[in-house]
């Protein structure tokens, strides 16, 4: 199977971050090791280009971490840790940050960016 072919069948073929069914691509989180499922994100085109380019993120998109960060799939809760750390002057996602639990070694890949 393909890292494409594990990130559909792990997410059921929707965004990992906002649960969109469109435009979806794999998107490996830095710093890259290797290129390997772990590692990596299902995303879709809003997603990837906010990730991307910070400056142009769209923080009510973002509203959708209240959910996805919840995932047992490390990679999901990296980045989520990271989106709302960069969203952490938005009140909501401040909150969201606090609630936000995460092993130590994800941690530790988290704050690796």
């Amino acid at each position: 199977m393909t890292i494409d072919d594990i990130l559909h069948s792990r997410s059921g073929s929707k965004c990992e971050l906002c649960s969109s069914d469109t435009n979806l691509s794999s998107y490996v989180i830095p710093p890259v090791t290797d290129a390997s499922a772990e590692q990596s994100l299902l995303v879709c085109e809003t997603c990837r280009s906010q990730i991307e380019a910070p400056e142009q993120m769209d923080a009510n998109h973002w509203r959708c971490l209240g959910d996805s960060m919840w995932s047992q799939v490390p990679a999901v809760q990296v980045m989520a840790w990271r989106l709302l750390t960069r969203l952490a002057t938005e009140p909501w996602a401040q909150d969201q940050l606090e609630m936000l639990y995460l092993e130590e070694d994800v941690k530790a890949w988290a704050e690796a960016e």
